[in-house]
């Protein structure tokens, strides 16, 4: 591939787009009106050149549907179709591979995405699915990574410093993770984890007949589309839509590694009702503690709690050192209150717009280890609600946190943040300069109030008479001399 001419190519697909977009960023941070119409005509001109740009761009695009740190709502919107408008490559291009592996490939196309493609085959005399690398993708990938970087620092001349540097951080997380993807010994390893997470569900997933780097033989296991006719009118929606559910948020919140891809097309149900799974080429992980953070930014979101949303935030690392920790807890207060009006419940479809506007308007940063997660519930909720058009995905979230005990879990979190607020208080004015003072420090009152807050909870079984009791006890703790 001649770089000059592909370089070329790329500014002049992407230039006018850029441009467009640097004058819509600049009045949404001024505060000027940008018309929806006018955002959702320049989101899908900009990915359309994505996708006219090939594979390195098509998957670019799919890591930006998540930055909403980077990207407007009405854009991250668009960008999720970069999921299906993938058409495959020619037959005659890829064939090849599964030759050199053994396979005999056959013309019809099951799946194509931004790097492989999915065909019938045979293999040893059986029918199998084939999943093989797009032609010279590798070679691809590098020559326009190596661009990309070429052309970052000229961004420099055309957006603020704070754009740059967050579409510099996915850059180079892209140029790092994206390979691992093409290689197909990985995915087959990730398939046998998730399969094991999932061993007590009834849910079928294909075994791998044979895996290299460039090509997946696996066996052949049809169902209907979660989302087709056949599968809606054999199941109960509302059934179908908890069971898909569970089967991507238990292994999230309990096991080791999670699917992180939960469209449509990776999801079939068989004719006995069981769900099949395909394609674990995007799988997430995340630790302990980051875990319990999501369970309680959930259930502070759910209740309203904007000082804790704020806090759990920082705890994650998604605050710019820099940010006015005040101004946040207004603005999320008052976007919350505006979400959720005279209901009790947030939908996600709301917090998805309340955390794109958040993280686009505010001093704020998306942690990488959170990008996945975000995306990955997205896309879940998306498929949950073609399934049942009632599911309200944050509802779900905590009914599924108490059936597997996490909200106590994070209760205590919550309560031990309490407690070290309070007793880093207490340490912090036995610094004091000058004479000691002669009376005797009270804050020892407000400490013991928040200890008796966790058996309270526990014998109570109270979780908002807990919380209600800490925030005394803090009170108190920061008010006495």
């Amino acid at each position: 591939m001649n770089t000059f001419s592909r370089t070329l190519t790329i500014v002049r697909k992407l230039a006018p787009r850029v441009l467009k977009y640097r004058d819509i960023r600049n009045r949404i941070i001024e505060g000027k009106e940008v018309s929806e119409t006018e955002l959702e005509r320049e989101a899908r001109l900009f990915t359309d050149a994505l996708i006219s740009l090939g594979p390195t761009f098509i998957k670019f695009g799919q890591v930006l549907s998540v930055r909403a740190d980077v990207l407007p709502d009405s854009y991250l919107r668009e960008l999720q179709r970069l999921q299906d408008e993938v058409p495959p490559a020619p037959f005659e291009e890829v064939k090849t591979y599964a030759e050199e592996a053994g396979v005999q490939l056959t013309d019809k196309v099951i799946a194509a995405a931004s790097l492989g493609q999915v065909h019938i085959g045979y293999f040893q005399g059986q029918i199998v699915a084939v999943k093989v690398n797009r032609p010279r993708v590798e070679e691809i990938l590098r020559t326009d990574i190596k661009i990309m970087k070429r052309l970052l620092p000229f961004l420099r001349l055309i957006f603020d410093s704070s754009f740059v540097e967050s579409i510099k951080i996915v850059v180079d997380l892209f140029s790092k993770r994206i390979f691992d993807e093409l290689d197909y010994t990985k995915e087959a390893f990730y398939h046998d984890k998730i399969q094991e997470e999932l061993k007590d569900f009834n849910v079928k997933i294909p075994k791998i007949v044979k895996a290299t780097k460039k090509v997946l033989i696996m066996e052949y296991l049809p169902g209907y589309k979660i989302t087709s006719d056949e599968a809606l009118r054999n199941n109960d929606r509302r059934a179908l839509a908890w069971r898909v559910f569970k089967v991507f948020m238990v292994p999230l919140f309990e096991e080791k590694y999670f699917h992180a891809d939960p469209h449509p097309g990776n999801i079939s149900v068989d004719e006995n009702g069981s769900l099949i799974l395909y394609d674990f080429g995007m799988v997430g992980s995340i630790d302990p503690e980051t875990r319990i953070k999501l369970v309680r930014l959930y259930l502070s979101l759910s209740r309203g709690d904007a000082i804790m949303v704020v806090n759990v935030l920082d705890q994650l690392g998604a605050i710019q050192p820099f940010a006015n920790r005040d101004v946040l807890v207004k603005g999320f207060d008052l976007m919350i209150r505006q979400a959720k009006g005279e209901v009790e419940q947030i939908e996600l479809e709301d917090f998805n717009r309340l955390a794109s506007q958040a993280f686009y308007k505010f001093p704020l940063r998306l942690p990488e280890k959170l990008a996945l997660y975000l995306r990955m519930s997205g896309v879940l909720e998306g498929t949950c609600k073609m399934i049942d058009p009632d599911f309200d995905f944050v509802q779900n979230t905590v009914r599924l946190m108490q059936e597997e005990g996490l909200a106590r879990l994070a209760l205590i979190d919550e309560l031990s943040d309490y407690f070290r607020t309070a007793n880093n208080a207490i340490k912090a004015s036995m610094l004091r300069k000058g004479e000691p003072s002669r009376k005797r420090s009270k804050k020892w009152i407000g400490s013991l109030i928040i200890a008796i807050s966790l058996p309270l909870y526990f014998f109570t079984n109270d979780a908002y008479l807990a919380i209600l009791l800490s925030i005394l006890g803090l009170s108190i703790t920061l008010s006495l001399p």
